[in-house]
């Protein structure tokens, strides 16, 4: 999976001397949003999650998607952040997870678009009860892979990006697609009204409650009547998959159609409204709460060589801070020979966390991230999943939260 993107709005936040791993401010939002100011620090060294050279279960076996984890009614924790075939780690506590070579999840690879079951990635897994786990999917269409469906035989220019649903049933020990229709979102458009670019619905952030809803955020690519940038969907029906909603400008009033099986419908009535996208400027990867004052904390990344981790703040989902930079970086494609490793999708979860499905963070979390290693002057599958400790709080001078 690559982090869908637009090119970005030029982030002008500085980088600063006195803390050279991380920038960390997270900036004063506009007066409308009347969200505190918060300060994210760097609490220690970086420590390796996931080692490929050590870990991997075969050659495919990578962190390809931005870390999520659910605790159990065991009290085990279950962590994710998996490649096409769906693998988890898991052990006592956050930061006791080991890997484990069962695959509990697998698109089906079916060649009909569809079918929204080519190849999937959990990306939000989310538990009532500790036993029944729901998970939002990003399913790829790759019609590369399909002789006669890409012209250019490119990955990118045939992508045909979805959301769909699967649940376990077991505590996590295997994932399936539902018994009703698994799609979640989709563009009102079918696969060869998209073919020429990567479109579609893109990586969903992790679910958070607030209001007697769940809420996440999943990346739009810019599609006909689809704008560009991060669509904030909500529901309060997690086991129907055809229950989310999406933002269209004014309330939760979009409701994503089937195009292969509702022909006919106007496509500009069920595309979302990208939200604050001169703030939210990349995907959002990481969607929590502060314990305490409830602020919401997106985590995004700019891949350019100028780029890295940046967090923005919201008290209520629509109107966010500027962005600032958490932790210079570059993405894979940016890097050159020499400079230090690329990484990617960042996610920020609190191994103390007294929610299930670790939504809100306290003073102290680990800021989770996949590091590419590169072998000589090339990247390829070698990347691990690591953690750095951070803390969270007011800065130096202010009051409390």
């Amino acid at each position: 999976m690559q982090q869908a993107n637009v090119q970005p709005t030029r982030a002008r936040t500085p980088r600063r001397a006195a803390c050279l791993l991380l920038a960390c401010a997270l900036l004063a939002p506009p007066a409308h949003a009347a969200t505190p100011v918060l300060e994210l620090r760097v609490a220690g060294p970086a420590e390796t999650v996931f080692e490929y050279a050590r870990d991997k279960c075969d050659s495919g076996d990578i962190p390809d998607a931005p870390a999520r984890a659910v605790r159990l009614r065991s009290g085990q924790v279950q962590l994710y952040a998996p490649h096409w075939r769906n693998r988890a780690l898991s052990g006592p506590s956050l930061l006791q997870v080991r890997p484990n070579c069962r695959v509990v999840f697998a698109g089906a690879e079916r060649d009909d678009p569809a079918a929204f079951d080519d190849r999937s990635w959990i990306a939000s897994p989310y538990t009532l009860d500790g036993t029944t786990i729901h998970a939002v999917i990003h399913t790829e269409f790759q019609g590369h892979r399909r002789p006669g469906l890409c012209p250019t035989g490119r990955y990118m220019d045939c992508w045909y990006n979805t959301l769909t649903a699967a649940v376990s049933d077991d505590a996590g020990a295997s994932f399936h697609r539902p018994a009703g229709p698994a799609l979640l979102a989709a563009l009102p458009y079918r696969y060869d009204q998209a073919v020429g670019r990567h479109r579609g619905y893109f990586n969903p952030s992790n679910i958070v409650a607030h209001d007697g809803h769940l809420y996440m955020f999943a990346f739009a690519t810019e599609a006909l009547a689809q704008r560009p940038g991060n669509c904030l969907l909500r529901t309060d029906r997690l086991a129907d998959p055809g229950a989310w909603r999406g933002w269209n400008g004014a309330g939760f009033g979009v409701r994503f159609i089937d195009p292969y099986r509702e022909p006919g419908l106007a496509p500009e009535q069920h595309v979302c409204a990208p939200v604050d996208v001169t703030r939210l400027r990349w995907p959002v990867t990481s969607l929590v709460r502060a314990a305490g004052s409830g602020v919401f904390i997106a985590l995004m990344m700019d891949a350019s060589r100028d780029g890295g981790v940046f967090a923005a703040t919201s008290s209520d989902l629509l109107h966010w801070s500027e962005p600032a930079r958490v932790l210079p970086a570059q993405g894979e494609r940016a890097w050159r020979c020499g400079e230090p490793p690329p990484l990617a999708y960042p996610s920020l979860l609190d191994p103390a966390s007294d929610s299930a499905n670790f939504e809100t963070v306290g003073a102290a979390a680990m800021l989770f991230l996949t590091r590419f290693n590169p072998r000589g002057c090339r990247t390829g599958m070698d990347r691990d999943l690591i953690r750095i400790p951070v803390t969270l709080g007011p800065p130096a001078g202010s009051g409390s939260v």
